[in-house]
């Protein structure tokens, strides 16, 4: 069987990795993998797997940009070089492609929803053009609720499965690193206003009152780090807190002690997922896929979004207790490795390719 995954680009980031781990085990399975997307920092890793990598011209967020004309016949391209079965899509214009290009040719499409921002509920374009493919693939619960309430998807149609982190990677050696102060509190996630990483900040004042050697780092990139910079200035916190860039997420991890997501949405949160595999303790909002994660007091803290007082307290909490954190961190690795192993999840995609092969699309594999 050959399959062709497509995505916008393979920079670092939440889709990124997934459709990185997904390929690993496909390939593992005898599964061919090609991936189409505008290009990437991440081409060479998917190269090194043994992926089939190719270039499209779909680097745009404009769901009628003339661009993707272009990429229909690039894909007629790959098709003829690589001969996929399946076409797998993970980004909103790829879906679209993907969709058009499924009708054109015959080829089943498979979309793999990561979830829905509020803003792209309101978009009556995902409404008109669904791009839902012969099957979906929803990465939690509440997404699949999304594209069935929201979206008008056949439920028959959606598939759940969980995602997960790849555990083997994890536990690969990399570069160690040290960092300052005690406790030592991380986050990390694209620098953007929806991460809510400015409501972290601005519950290090009051977290420093009572731990005066606090540090907090953010490991990212992204449009929102000059403002959070300049409001470290005002909250006069510029000397404890620092944004890391171009450093491998498990090398971060280990050298923190308390790991915080604030974020405002979340469909899932995979830096959580692999803190916890780390056994650290973390402090989440009480929202959508971290919910998932986050058992209150028993797998990590759940606090109210947009709240920094909550974080701080939060944060206090933790270090007052040591039998809390030791439970925390047990529990929540004990979780991960039970529930959100991905290595233990391909076998659901592949069942999937066989049932649209199978008993839609006909063909040899």
């Amino acid at each position: 069987m050959k399959v062709l995954q497509t995505l916008t680009h393979l920079n670092i980031g939440g889709i990124t990795t997934y459709a990185y781990t997904l390929t690993k085990y496909l390939l593992r399975n005898k599964i061919s993998v090609g991936i189409a997307s505008s290009g990437g920092s991440w081409e060479e890793k998917f190269q090194k797997l043994g992926a089939k990598v190719f270039r499209i011209n779909i680097n745009t967020k404009c769901e009628i940009s003339p661009k993707l004309g272009l990429s229909i016949y690039q894909l007629y391209k790959i098709k003829k070089e690589f001969n996929f079965q399946i076409i797998h899509s993970h980004t909103r214009v790829a879906q679209l492609l993907s969709q058009i290009f499924s009708k054109l040719s015959g080829v089943p499409h498979i979309a793999n929803f990561h979830g829905f921002y509020p803003k792209n509920k309101l978009r009556w374009g995902r409404k008109i053009f669904k791009a839902q493919g012969e099957r979906s693939i929803a990465i939690t619960p509440e997404v699949k609720n999304d594209l069935i309430n929201i979206f008008g998807a056949d439920k028959n149609k959606v598939k759940v499965i969980i995602s997960g982190i790849d555990l083997e990677r994890l536990e690969e050696k990399g570069l160690s690193m040290r960092l300052n102060g005690y406790p030592k509190i991380g986050s990390s996630g694209r620098l953007s206003e929806v991460k809510g990483f400015k409501y972290l900040l601005m519950s290090m004042p009051l977290i420093l009152k009572k731990y005066p050697h606090a540090y907090l780092y953010i490991l990212g990139k992204g449009k929102e780090e000059q403002n959070l910079l300049n409001l470290a200035e005002k909250l006069g916190i510029a000397e404890r807190f620092k944004i890391i860039k171009n450093t491998e997420l498990s090398c971060f991890l280990k050298a923190v002690d308390i790991f915080c997501l604030p974020s405002q949405e979340e469909p899932f949160g995979l830096s959580v997922a692999e803190a916890q595999y780390f056994g650290l303790p973390c402090i989440v909002s009480e929202i959508g896929g971290l919910k998932i994660l986050v058992s209150h007091l028993n797998t990590g803290v759940l606090v109210p979004r947009e709240n920094s007082e909550k974080i701080a307290q939060a944060v206090n909490m933790l270090m007052e207790n040591p039998s809390l954190r030791s439970k925390i961190s047990k529990n929540s690795r004990k979780q991960v490795i039970e529930k959100f192993d991905f290595s233990k999840k391909v076998m659901e995609f592949i069942e999937i390719y066989q049932e649209v092969l199978n008993l839609e699309f006909p063909q040899n594999s």
